[in-house]
């Protein structure tokens, strides 16, 4: 394993838990969880550069080593609202957490082939494996992704492992989220497809339904903080290279080359793509009912930006 790898590696896997308040410090912070990812990249800008005291939002981030550890907090109460996704926010649901999908948020999750396996497009990985963690938004991508083309999902559930299993050549294909799939591209592997090719992006906001009721000031501010980060990275990226190190676990290495994801206005998630997510778990037999999209979604916070 060469040393951008196992540096990227050791950033994702050991970076602390950490909490920044903003606003007024009289008021109890809204509690946001995150990971070092795209997704959240305006989320630390806006802290970074204090648009959420500017914007009088009381925002308390705290970052996470991996998905697991989010979700356990939410799960416990630790956290008002995270950076997640629809397959997530439909298990919560499903456990009888009372959460709403707030909005989108803009990620990058892509299917990769081996150096060694001469693919240039998706259609090349008809038949072989395609390795992914199961019952994830990962495995969703790749299946839709791939659509008709016949493929056989195989489980590596540990990240690092299945890029590093792409690199070497001992799998035909992968899908990883950034800054891995990138990694993995500079390393060799040969990009084929992207999530940002989906008709509906799968990266949303989720927060409770009380902070969503009680706390509505405080999210629509920090939307309005949010909106100015994304805004600021979409009309000067070269401004945020070395942004991408410190907040989105993107290698020195590779911070040159990364290609910026395009930050969207907030706004919910259409509710075909919504849908879709929920016919594909229910077919897998995730969840036990169709949860109506009105029932999982609520504008009232980004409408009036």
């Amino acid at each position: 394993m060469n040393k951008t790898i196992i540096i990227t590696m050791l950033m994702i896997l050991l970076i602390t838990v950490s909490a920044f308040a903003q606003g007024d410090t009289d008021t109890a912070p809204v509690r946001i969880g995150i990971l070092p990812d795209v997704d959240s990249l305006p989320i630390q800008l806006a802290h970074r550069d204090g648009l959420y005291e500017a914007e009088g939002a009381a925002v308390e981030l705290i970052a996470f080593r991996s998905p697991v550890e989010r979700d356990a907090a939410f799960q416990a109460g630790e956290l008002d609202g995270m950076v997640g996704d629809t397959l997530g926010a439909f298990f919560l649901r499903e456990a009888g957490y009372d959460i709403l999908i707030t909005s989108i948020t803009n990620g990058r999750y892509g299917i990769a082939a081996n150096p060694l396996e001469g693919a240039t497009q998706l259609s090349d990985l008809a038949g072989r494996q395609i390795a992914v963690s199961r019952n994830t938004i990962i495995e969703y991508v790749a299946d839709s992704l791939m659509g008709e083309t016949p493929s056989e999902m195989m489980a590596i559930p540990k990240i690092p492992v299945r890029m590093e299993m792409l690199i070497n050549g001992s799998i035909a294909g992968a899908c990883l989220p950034e800054p891995l799939y990138s990694i993995a591209v500079s390393n060799g592997a040969v990009p084929l497809a992207d999530s940002t090719q989906m008709q509906e992006v799968p990266g949303v906001m989720i927060f409770t339904r009380e902070a969503v009721s009680e706390r509505r000031e405080d999210l629509t501010a920090f939307y309005r903080a949010y909106s100015e980060a994304a805004q600021r990275i979409n009309s000067n990226p070269e401004a945020y290279r070395d942004y991408l190190v410190e907040a989105a676990g993107v290698p020195d290495t590779l911070k040159g080359d990364f290609a910026f994801v395009t930050y969207e206005k907030p706004r919910l998630p259409e509710r075909q793509g919504v849908e879709e997510v929920c016919t594909w778990m229910k077919k897998r037999d995730l969840i036990s009912s169709q949860i109506p999209y009105s029932d999982l979604t609520d504008s009232s916070v980004v409408d009036s930006l």
